[in-house]
């Protein structure tokens, strides 16, 4: 439309998605409404907002997969982890005739693709009380007929040059200083991480942001730390621990894969499941560090 404005402050989304404007604080922080605070207030990017709604839409008839019949496809979309990248790697070396292709688009959006048939799995995690993607939500929105399944709990914090030369011990002593950020766009849950530990602590991202640089994905916000081009990010430990960089934990979480019932039982999905009971998949957790695999292969919801 045109003259619509990119960014809405609270009082626009509340009358946009016709709820109270406390009901909008609930829903950024359980679940996962994309938004940035600046200025002691928050904005939500309209796009964002949009795709949000679209993916929470409930009883809405799943699209028909076209996926069921294709035995030699693996099609899987959502957000970004190394050891999910090493996973992918081991299944193509035991199975070379199945075509496995990632999206690192994002939880929401790999949400959004699991909807429409479009991929077998979507890999999630996002804000909310329970470290991630709740049963709860995931019923509400994509209906009775899916499996989630454990991949790993995965450990998120401060990523910190080698040797943490400024001697950083935490969130609450990085905020007071003026240090060059490395930061992930609205609407990833690094960034939802990030937004709440900042508000916190009682800095805005705004203050951040003039030296900021924006990164897509959890190796690149440790390299540009590795390579000076950024003090600090947010992160997982593995790319801490890749690109040789000191680490502060924050937290963990939840890094789980949602799979709808018709192609749950697919061959190939099951394959692909397989592997996160086998030792070589724990091994390959242990060397990167940050990652805690007791759970992995653990189906929370059937």
């Amino acid at each position: 439309m045109a003259g619509e404005k990119r960014f809405m402050d609270t009082q626009q989304v509340s009358d946009y998605l016709g709820i109270n404007e406390k009901q909008v604080y609930t829903l950024i922080h359980d679940r996962g409404l994309p938004g940035t605070k600046i200025t002691g207030k928050w904005l939500f990017p309209r796009h964002l907002v949009d795709r949000w709604l679209e993916s929470n839409i409930a009883n809405v008839p799943l699209v028909e997969p076209f996926l069921r019949d294709e035995r030699d496809l693996l099609l899987i979309a959502g957000s970004d982890d190394p050891l999910f990248a090493k996973l992918i790697t081991m299944f193509r070396t035991k199975n070379p005739d199945t075509v496995t292709l990632q999206s690192r688009a994002g939880s929401s959006d790999g949400l959004l693709a699991l909807r429409k048939g479009l991929v077998h799995m979507a890999c999630v995690h996002l804000m909310d009380p329970e470290g991630g993607y709740s049963t709860e939500y995931l019923r509400e929105s994509l209906g009775e007929d899916i499996a989630v399944v454990n991949f790993a709990i995965r450990t998120q914090g401060l990523i910190l040059q080698p040797g943490n030369p400024l001697r950083i011990t935490g969130m609450e002593d990085a905020v007071v200083r003026p240090l060059r950020w490395g930061i992930r766009e609205v609407g990833t849950g690094t960034r939802a991480l990030m937004d709440r530990e900042l508000d916190r602590f009682g800095t805005e991202t705004v203050n951040i942001l003039p030296s900021a640089i924006f990164t897509g994905a959890h190796l690149e916000t440790a390299l540009a730390v590795l390579t000076g081009k950024a003090d600090i990010g947010v992160g997982i430990q593995a790319a801490a621990v890749m690109t040789g960089c000191s680490f502060v934990p924050i937290r963990q979480e939840n890094f789980n894969l949602v799979i709808r019932k018709e192609t749950y039982f697919l061959n190939q999905v099951q394959g692909f499941l397989s592997l996160l009971t086998e030792q070589g998949f724990r091994d390959l957790a242990e060397k990167l560090e940050g990652y805690e695999t007791t759970q992995s292969g653990k189906i929370l919801m059937e």
